[in-house]
C-alpha cells in the first residue's frame, strides 16, 4: 500500500509540473488554431461582429490567380535557398571539420549572421545592394559590370532574398552538418584508404551516405522554415517591386493587419498549414528511398 500510495504521489506531481506546459500549448496554440478556422468562415473586419459567409472566403482565395502567385513564390524562394545553402554549408562544414588553423574562429564568424537582428541585416543590405550607391554594385564596376537593380526590378528580387538568407542561415546549418560529420566512424575512412579509395569515392561511397539522415532533417526543417518567411522580405522589399517577394506569411500579416480581412487572413494561414503537412508527409513517405543509416 505504500508503494502505491508513493507512485500516485509521484504522478501527481508528474502532472503538477507539466500542468504550466499543458495550459501554455492550450491556450497559446490549440485554442487560437480552432479559432483561426472559425474566424475562416467569417467576413470579419475587427470593428464590426463576424458574418458567417461559409465557404465562400475558401472559394474566392482558392481560385484567385494572386493565391498561387504567393504559393509560386514562396516555393521558388524555398528551392532556391535549400539548394544553395544545403551545399555551401556542407562545403563550409566539411572544410571546418579538418584540422585547420583557426577553424574555431572561422566557425564563430560564419555563424555570426544566424544571432543578428534580422532588422539589421535588412537595413545593411538595403544599403549593401542599392542600385546607385551600394557597395556591391561599386565593386562591379570595377570589372565593368554595372546596372544591377538588385532587390529594386521584379527579376532580382527573389535572388537578392535568397542571397540574404544563405548569408544569414549557412552557418546555422554549418555547425548542424559539422555534428553529422562527427558522427560518421573514422573507421569506414581507415578502411576504404586500405581498400585504396580516394577522396572523391570516400565523400560518395561514405560520407554522403551516412550525412543523409542529417540532409533530410535539414531539408524538413529548411521547407517548414521557408514557407513561413517573413521578416527578411517584410524589411528588405515589403513584398515588392510588384509582388514579387510577397510571400504566404507576409500576405497574411498585411491581410490581417494592413487590410482587416481576418477571414480571408485565417484562409491564407489555412492554406499555408496544408502546403506545410502535404509536404512533410511527402518528404517522410519517400525518405526511405534515399536515407540511409549504414554504408
Amino acid at each position: 500500500m505504500a508503494v502505491l500510495s508513493m507512485q500516485k504521489t509521484e504522478e501527481r506531481w508528474g502532472y503538477f509540473f507539466i500542468a504550466p506546459q499543458f495550459l501554455g500549448l492550450l491556450i497559446f496554440i490549440i485554442v487560437p488554431v480552432i479559432q483561426s478556422l472559425g474566424i475562416s468562415f467569417t467576413s470579419w473586419n475587427i470593428l464590426q461582429s463576424p458574418v458567417f459567409v461559409g465557404l465562400d472566403n475558401y472559394r474566392k482565395l482558392l481560385t484567385a490567380p494572386f493565391t498561387w502567385k504567393l504559393v509560386g513564390n514562396t516555393v521558388y524562394f524555398i528551392i532556391g535557398h535549400a539548394i544553395i545553402t544545403v551545399s555551401l554549408s556542407l562545403l563550409v562544414a566539411m572544410t571546418l571539420s579538418n584540422d585547420l588553423k583557426g577553424a574555431t574562429i572561422f566557425r564563430a564568424l560564419i555563424f555570426m549572421p544566424n544571432v543578428t537582428s534580422v532588422v539589421a541585416v535588412a537595413m545593411v543590405w538595403q544599403w549593401v545592394f542599392h542600385p546607385q550607391f551600394g557597395i556591391a554594385n561599386a565593386l562591379l564596376a570595377m570589372v565593368g559590370i554595372s546596372g544591377l537593380g538588385w532587390y529594386t526590378t521584379m527579376q532580382g528580387a527573389m535572388p537578392t532574398l535568397i542571397l540574404l538568407t544563405v548569408w544569414q542561415m549557412t552557418g546555422y546549418y554549418m555547425v548542424i552538418f559539422l555534428a553529422g560529420l562527427n558522427g560518421i566512424s573514422r573507421n569506414y575512412y581507415e578502411a576504404a584508404l586500405i581498400d585504396g579509395a580516394n577522396k572523391i569515392q570516400m565523400f560518395f561511397r561514405i560520407t554522403l551516405p551516412l550525412l543523409t539522415p542529417t540532409i533530410f532533417f535539414i531539408i524538413t526543417m529548411m521547407f517548414i522554415g521557408g514557407f513561413q518567411i517573413f521578416s527578411e522580405p517584410y524589411m528588405l522589399t515589403r513584398g515588392g517591386p510588384a509582388d514579387a517577394t510577397k510571400t504566404i506569411v507576409l500576405e497574411i500579416y498585411n491581410t490581417a493587419f494592413l487590410y482587416y480581412r481576418m477571414g480571408d487572413a485565417a484562409v491564407y494561414s489555412w492554406i499555408l498549414f496544408v502546403l506545410i503537412f502535404i509536404v512533410t508527409v511527402i518528404q517522410f513517405k519517400f525518405s526511405n528511398r534515399w536515407v540511409t543509416y549504414d554504408v
